[in-house]
Formats: structure tokens, sequence, C-alpha cells
């Protein structure tokens, strides 16, 4: 992945919306508002990998070799 894939406005957006649902979860005043903001934490963490995906990234664990 190129230090320009960084410029790209869909990988902005999503790092955004799960930086936004992270807050969310550390804003939330009881359990129940938790559980609830996690769902969008899952959701946008998913949608943040794929973009990255998208871009060229490898997960380190996909990076290592058995030996």
């Amino acid at each position: 992945m190129t230090s320009q894939s960084f410029d790209d406005p869909a990988l902005q957006a999503a790092m955004r919306a799960y930086l936004d649902a992270r807050a969310a979860v550390d804003a939330a005043p009881d359990d129940v508002a938790v559980l609830l903001h996690s769902e969008a934490v899952a959701v946008s963490g998913m949608q943040l990998r794929k973009r990255l995906v998208d871009l060229g990234w490898v997960a380190p664990s996909t990076q290592r070799t058995s030996t």
C-alpha cells in the first residue's frame, strides 16, 4: 500500500466512521448504549478493513510463513 493510498477519500471516510463509532462507545452513558454502539464499531471496522484491502494492504497474520 502506497502512502498516496492514505489520501483516498473513501479510506479517510472509513477511518472517520470507525473513529466516530469508537467515540460513541466511549461516550455511552450505560451498558445498553454501549451494546447499541458496538454494532456500529464492528460494521465500520469491517468496512475500514475492506477499504484497506482494496488499496493493497495485507494483514500481518497473512504475511507470515509457516516454518
